[in-house]
């Protein structure tokens, strides 16, 4: 009783035909990942200049734009600061240095480690396009025969 009619595909044909449509999913999802940011590379590191540049605060600098007064008006500050603000503020200022120094390095390894998976998603999809290209050449290959 032969049949002339094609038979179902085998059930593993079918398991690895699905698994390699998630695999292309995933590769194009992450390829269009990828290319968004590394569109926004150049303003990424900008970022991390402009971030670098404003990592540390500095204790306020007394100063008046008057000019009659003016020595008085900074001089009465900054004894007011060095009397009331100075023994507050410097804690302060030295909490919001080093969190600034911690973001900052924290950022950087983010871009960092960023810039590392794109590298490494950039040779799997080059290695997953070759093995689709080895198992359409098996395929083209096994129909000759």
């Amino acid at each position: 009783m032969p049949s002339d009619s094609p038979s179902p595909p085998a059930p593993d044909d079918l398991r690895v035909a699905e698994v390699l449509q998630k695999v292309r999913s995933g590769v194009r999802q992450r390829r269009a990942e990828s290319t968004t940011l590394a569109a926004g590379g150049e303003e990424t590191r900008n970022g991390l200049l402009a971030l670098k540049a404003r990592e540390y605060v500095q204790e306020p600098v007394a100063f008046s734009h008057r000019p009659r007064w003016g020595r008085l008006i900074v001089f009465v500050r900054k004894a007011f600061f060095h009397v009331f603000l100075k023994w507050f503020l410097r804690p302060v200022l030295e909490q919001q240095n080093g969190f600034n120094q911690a973001a900052a390095r924290l950022i950087e390894d983010l871009v960092e480690a960023n810039d590392r998976t794109a590298r490494e998603l950039r040779q799997v999809s080059a290695r997953l396009e070759a093995l689709e290209q080895r198992l359409e050449e098996t395929d083209c290959g096994g129909d000759g025969v």
